[in-house]
């Protein structure tokens, strides 16, 4: 089931023009479904009569890469630097900044969506439906109701020094691991250790391109498995490859169709400084992990 828009109202994007709800308006509410629908398909239809070909996220939110930088995405918990420029979609600016310091939860959800689809360095324009924005509220020079659109120049995802530290300690644990139980992995300069089983034949998917795979992941310290399965396109998952972890971004790129790899993954590329767990899952913070990866299909 896609996932339903949730009206944020008092979310920040930049400036204090848009840190306030003063002078909002509020107008009569429809469904969420009803709503999105509407905001989806005027977007939609404003980039057909523009002539602009744009990529669409799951959630609605569209997004054109102009120009692809080499860094990671940021995540929820990132610091970032930016340039942007907001806009409505009938071309007015409400809001624009440079060389702006914030972090990704400080954000609109839309913003935050796209910027989430960007490696550092990248330049992008973002396309955000009304219930990633803010909804049924006029706020200052935005109607209620607004889809928005932005212009934005990811200039940084701010890699604190517990972070550079954490990376240098998991790569030498990773390289301990591999040296004791003698296995010749290539090293990446982003820390992740990998080893290509079989060579596939097909293409090799770039980082928007949407992927069916199938993986199974382990913690390296014990080798307990924590996830068993596969993952393709859905409804509520584009299966793109910068979807997934980082070390799914590097290492993706590195498999043509049909090819089995090994991922050895700092936590950093992993899950990071966060106990993830759910119904399947039990990672503790800061794990290195190992991945079996098969990518069976880049879905057209």
């Amino acid at each position: 089931m896609r996932r339903n828009p949730t009206f944020f109202v008092c979310l920040v994007v930049v400036t204090t023009t848009l840190f306030s709800c003063l002078n909002s308006e509020t107008q009569p509410s429809i469904s969420l479904e009803a709503q999105w629908a509407l905001d989806t398909a005027a977007i939609g239809s404003y980039l057909k009569s523009q002539g602009i070909a744009a990529r669409k996220d799951v959630s609605g939110v569209r997004f054109i890469i102009d120009s692809l930088g080499s860094g990671f995405p940021p995540q929820a918990s990132s610091i970032i630097r930016f340039t942007y420029k907001g806009s409505l979609l009938t071309n007015e600016i409400f809001d624009q900044g440079t060389n702006v310091s914030l972090a990704m939860q400080d954000l609109i959800p839309g913003f935050q969506l796209g910027l989430a689809l960007m490696p550092a360095g990248t330049r992008a324009r973002i396309y955000i439906p009304s219930g990633y924005a803010y909804g049924n509220q006029g706020v200052n020079s935005i109607p209620a109701n607004a889809n928005l659109a932005f212009e934005v120049k990811l200039l940084e995802v701010v890699q604190t020094d517990a972070m550079k530290q954490q990376l240098a300690s998991d790569t030498v644990a990773i390289d301990n691991y591999l040296t004791t139980n003698s296995i010749i992995a290539i090293k990446d300069k982003s820390g992740l250790r990998y080893t290509i089983n079989q060579f596939g034949t097909g293409g090799t998917p770039n980082l928007y391109d949407k992927v069916k795979i199938s993986n199974t992941g382990k913690l390296m310290t014990n080798g307990t498995v924590f996830f068993s399965g596969s993952n393709a396109p859905s409804q509520n998952f584009d299966s793109r490859v910068i979807n997934f972890i980082y070390a799914f971004q590097v290492g993706l790129q590195k498999m043509p169709v049909g090819s089995k790899a090994t991922l050895y993954v700092p936590s950093g590329l992993g899950f990071g400084n966060q106990l993830t767990k759910g119904s399947s899952i039990n990672i503790p913070a800061n794990s290195n992990l190992i991945f079996d990866v098969e990518l069976t299909e880049i879905v057209e």
